[in-house]
């Protein structure tokens, strides 16, 4: 495994090109090209918005709601696009994965670093709606780059387990769509990891297995930058990093194991 790294590492070059690519052939055909990055957060964030506040009673949260839920929507996204293109990482570039003799796991990460920039590209919405709100962020925006290293840390080594499997196994692409809605409300994205611990209707054991999924400290560090009071506490951000790095050993290990496999399937 550290070889393979080692290798990787030696061809970054190569993925940063890759990373480009992928970025340049989506946006081609689009008049407003990288905007897309902004406006499809944006538009859903103002759908919940709008759902949240102007029709049901909303008891989840902190104002300004529009702020607190883009702190979700946007990384989320990260992960969703992660998650579900992961299951054609191999295949997309069928010809190249099988001729060229790029280390295989290139493949996912490109998917994850061009992902990782549509991130990156939608921050200026969220620096809008600071601005607008005029909300001073607190000392923990320091810890924004750990939240943004954890769910990289996660979404690679989800990528590395989903990509073998969905060529190995057709089943796996239809389980993603049921998957990736069950885990949107599994996430704190529309609510905060606090509303759930504070919730009477939620069990004690149900809110401690909860913090077993990595985003949920993740996205709680991310809304602690504009949301100190509401933050739960680093115990839940040493478990998404422990649980991440988890999912990644274990990607790295089914990526070797099965890429023999994949390749005389492709």
């Amino acid at each position: 495994m550290v070889s393979r790294l080692r290798a990787i590492y030696v061809r970054r070059d190569i993925l940063r090109l890759l990373i480009n690519r992928d970025l340049k052939v989506k946006y081609a055909d689009s008049k407003l090209g990288y905007l897309w990055s902004v406006i499809d957060p944006l538009l859903m964030a103002g759908v919940y918005w709008f759902v949240f506040t102007q029709i049901f009673t909303r008891g989840v949260g902190r104002e300004p709601y529009l702020l607190f839920l883009l702190l979700g929507m946007l990384p989320w996204n990260w992960a969703n696009g992660v998650i579900s293109e992961s299951a054609n990482a191999l295949t997309a570039d069928a010809k190249l994965v099988r001729s060229s003799n790029l280390d295989r796991e290139v493949w996912v990460l490109r998917v994850v670093g061009s992902k990782a920039m549509e991130f990156l590209f939608s921050l200026p919405v969220l620096v809008m709606f600071v601005l607008i709100y005029w909300q001073r962020p607190s000392w923990y925006i320091l810890a924004v780059p750990l939240a943004v290293l954890i769910q990289a840390t996660f979404l690679i080594g989800v990528g590395l387990i989903l990509a073998p499997l969905a060529v190995l196994y057709r089943d796996v692409k239809r389980l993603l769509r049921v998957a990736l809605r069950v885990l949107f409300y599994m996430s704190p994205v529309i609510y905060g990891v606090r509303d759930l611990q504070t919730s009477p209707k939620v069990p004690d054991w149900v809110a401690t297995v909860y913090l077993l999924n990595p985003l949920a400290g993740v996205f709680d560090l991310y809304r602690a930058a504009f949301f100190p009071n509401f933050f739960v506490g680093w115990a839940e951000v040493v478990v998404a990093a422990a649980v991440s790095v988890g999912f990644l050993a274990v990607g790295m290990v089914v990526f070797s194991r099965l890429e023999s496999r994949v390749l005389k399937e492709i």
